[in-house]
């Protein structure tokens, strides 16, 4: 319970450090600029995460269980990790960016090329940070998050106070709160004794295999997270995104913390090596989690109009209708990671791999019917439909 309420109160600093960099950001750049950071930030991230391959979560599912030493997990999620980042980085230069990005608007392609710099932070950092996960230092893992969401407003702040204030020196603030997300959980591992750099081809060959297994399902669950912005950057203006990003992240505050309780949840049970144990902290943590959910949602969904206009400003108010739609999807949401959790921790995730097939087919579907001719609202109604399918 005392990890529980130390992630819970991280998760409302982080949710605080959130807002601040969101409104700083809305306040600066409008909803057309708020946009164009979205897109600017949305391949870098989405190639790094296609890429990651379920290294961070073999990461953790290894170093919870002790199967391998902790230096060959290390060893091993080190290279990879390098590996897929030099990998992703020359994908999105070469291939993404000249296809995605339109070349007649300069400051968003250099606010692209400046966040490929995120796809080492996001890889390097989930390895070390699930590392951390995996031997039970939440402690360290909070301050991690921490330290992200509060750098990240403070980092805009100061360019701020420099007169740097578009859209480069948001995007730039964004990639500066990354960096300690990998530096620290680095520092701290191997000052513990647990890093290594040798690499072990029979450690390697294990991490590659359970991350392989879950890399199917964690590849289509970020094209199913990502594909209606894909499509709304494709087919409405920037400003649409601007406000579809906004109402998402208001809709999403009780989601953080669903995804806090999970990340204790899943290394607790990876741990426990009776079944009827495993499913018993998996339960526990799960209804804890609706209750929460399920009060949260009430509460923003009534205030939800009044707080977009306090918030982000009166530019942003039309995004209200929207946030409501998206609220209805939280409770979906935060089931479906407790059915993830609980197939990753039984080492069964073929079935996984097999819903997210699904669902995005349903999504895709959904979004290329209705976002044309509904815009921003038939994006909506897709979201809160898909998610419920998916459960």
């Amino acid at each position: 319970m005392k990890t529980i309420l130390l992630t819970l109160l991280t998760t409302i600093l982080v949710q605080g450090g959130n807002f601040a960099s969101g409104v700083l950001a809305a306040r600066l750049l409008g909803p057309e600029g708020r946009g164009d950071l979205a897109a600017a930030q949305l391949w870098p991230t989405t190639v790094a995460y296609m890429l990651l391959l379920g290294l961070n979560d073999a990461a953790l599912y290894f170093s919870a269980n002790a199967k391998l030493k902790d230096r060959q997990v290390f060893a091993t999620g080190l290279w990879s990790g390098l590996i897929v980042s030099a990998a992703a980085i020359l994908i999105c230069w070469f291939a993404v960016v000249p296809r995605v990005y339109p070349t007649d608007r300069p400051e968003l392609l250099q606010a692209v090329f400046l966040l490929l710099g995120l796809i080492p932070c996001h890889i390097l950092g989930l390895i070390f940070q699930d590392m951390l996960r995996g031997k039970s230092m939440l402690g360290l893992w909070n301050l991690i998050r921490i330290t992200l969401a509060l750098g990240y407003p403070l980092a805009i702040a100061g360019l701020w106070l420099m007169g740097e204030r578009g859209l480069l020196a948001v995007a730039g603030a964004y990639l500066l709160a990354h960096i300690p997300t990998v530096l620290i959980p680095l520092t701290a591992l191997i000052r513990r004794g647990w890093g290594g750099i040798k690499p072990e081809p029979e450690a390697a060959k294990e991490m590659l295999a359970y991350g392989g297994r879950i890399y199917a399902s964690g590849l289509i669950y970020q094209a199913n997270g990502r594909i209606d912005q894909w499509l709304i950057q494709t087919y409405l203006p920037s400003a649409s995104l601007g406000f579809y990003v906004v109402a998402t992240s208001v809709s999403q505050i009780p989601v953080t913390l669903a995804y806090s309780i999970a990340q204790v949840a899943f290394p607790r049970a990876c741990a426990e090596a009776d079944p009827t144990a495993r499913g018993a902290v998996v339960g526990l943590y799960l209804r804890l989690t609706l209750l929460l959910m399920i009060g949260a949602s009430v509460v923003l969904w009534l205030i939800a109009p009044l707080f977009l206009r306090l918030v982000f400003g009166a530019g942003f108010a039309d995004a209200s209708e929207l946030a409501r739609w998206l609220i209805l999807g939280i409770l979906p949401l935060t089931i479906r990671e407790f059915q993830a959790l609980a197939f990753k921790a039984w080492n069964k995730t073929l079935a996984l791999s097999i819903n997210e097939g699904l669902t995005l087919a349903i999504n895709a579907g959904l979004l290329l019917v209705l976002l044309p001719g509904y815009g921003l609202n038939g994006a909506a109604f897709a979201f809160v439909t898909v998610r419920w399918a998916q459960v």
